[in-house]
């Protein structure tokens, strides 16, 4: 986005919100004509913890320093650019498939609220199922309803394929996956379980405050930025972060047109991506992979990735759950289901110390003692948090 198009929408923000007019001057006095980055810390300060806007749709997330649940606003004109956006998106990635019918087995919030929604609208039958239900729920909804498109969230689909005796049977086309990272090796092992081609293993990548920001274009092995979004990679520093990341990673700031009741200029993710290619005059930015969150990770500073690790598990299993935990030095590897074997956990282990050099040098070095992998045999073994799993857990207390 050229400097005209960015000062057009700051002005915008500036005369909605007083707080960003103010943080635009001190910019301008600080930084020269410098859009600022507006971090997680500003928008606890401003937005998230503001009273909700009247005659706005209000959605609730958790992840204030303060313990209390974000509220992100969306205006009428913003709900229907996000379900247009979406729906042709979905529309795109279902391509010539015969789809019929449609189910949404999601988290919370935004994507989940409005699923049934763009199914409407494809007229596409379409039933849901609220996280929270029991696996066995799950398992009979789908049996039941045998749905051509499966659109879930990768810590949903791995306890289906491990509570499945066939997850084939269940004959779904395609599967479009959204919220937590998703590996080319994670798609291929869901693919093969599910009986379909990786290429029907759809990963999809938005936000509640910017929504729908990206999708995995496996005819170029990246991912393409959705109607309306500008992207920059940044160096953490520049945000006011000490992180230090890979050559070719870099952290996420977005800008979106499409949002009247949230300030999506310059917003900053939170997310690290791999291999950024910025915006031609012939095309938008694209990225290689989305890699882990910014900030610490393992308590002795290193910047591990979950993306790697489960590159690494998904390269010799297929039907297992993972949780990554660590404490202090520690690096455990939880893994459940039908292929988490003593013989896959040794190949596992060998395989993580090649593809993450970060952990085969702190193993080597002394910093890390060997890595600890768990084989659970019960759900109830694993460290539990929220919907979503894909992240840092503490150990359970067996370990």
């Amino acid at each position: 986005m050229n400097r005209k198009g960015m000062n057009r929408i700051a002005a915008y923000y500036a005369r909605k919100y007083d707080w960003y007019a103010a943080l635009l001057q001190h910019s301008d006095d600080m930084l020269g004509n410098e859009t600022p980055y507006l971090t997680a810390d500003i928008l606890e300060q401003h937005y998230y913890n503001s009273k909700a806007p009247e005659g706005c749709y209000v959605y609730r997330t958790s992840g204030t320093s303060g313990g209390r649940r974000k509220m992100i606003a969306y205006s009428e004109a913003d709900e229907r650019r996000y379900l247009a956006v979406k729906t042709r998106l979905f529309a795109q990635l279902a391509g010539d498939r015969p789809i019929r019918r449609a189910f949404a087995d999601m988290g919370t919030g935004h994507a989940a609220a409005t699923s049934i929604a763009i199914f409407k609208e494809l007229g596409w039958e379409n039933e849901a199922i609220a996280y929270d239900e029991p696996i066995e729920r799950h398992i009979e909804r789908l049996t039941q309803f045998r749905p051509d498109l499966l659109y879930t969230m990768p810590s949903l689909l791995e306890r289906i394929a491990c509570a499945l005796d066939d997850p084939a049977s269940l004959g779904i086309q395609c599967i479009i996956t959204v919220g937590e990272a998703a590996s080319p090796q994670w798609r291929s092992a869901m693919a093969s379980t599910f009986g379909i081609d990786a290429r029907d293993v759809m990963d999809t990548y938005g936000s509640i405050e910017i929504g729908t920001i990206a999708w995995f274009d496996d005819n170029a092995g990246c991912y393409r930025l959705a109607e309306g979004i500008h992207a920059e990679a940044v160096a953490p520093a520049a945000i006011g972060l000490a992180d230090t990341l890979a050559s070719d990673e870099a952290a996420l700031v977005l800008t979106s047109t499409q949002r009247a009741e949230f300030p999506a200029i310059r917003f900053v993710t939170g997310d690290v991506v791999r291999g950024f290619q910025p915006a031609s005059e012939h095309a938008g930015a694209t990225f290689e992979a989305i890699v882990r969150r910014i900030g610490p990770e393992l308590k002795h500073g290193e910047k591990i990735s979950i993306h790697d690790i489960e590159a690494a598990v998904f390269a010799h299993a297929k039907r297992v759950q993972v949780r990554a935990a660590s404490s202090a030095n520690r690096l455990i590897l939880y893994l459940y289901g039908p292929d988490a074997t003593p013989d896959r956990a040794a190949r596992i282990e060998a395989e993580i110390g090649q593809r993450v050099p970060e952990i085969g040098a702190m193993i080597h070095g002394g910093m890390l003692p060997r890595i600890e992998i768990v084989l659970a045999s019960s759900e109830s073994e694993m460290p539990q948090g929220s919907v979503k799993q894909k992240k840092w857990h503490q150990p359970t207390d067996g370990n």
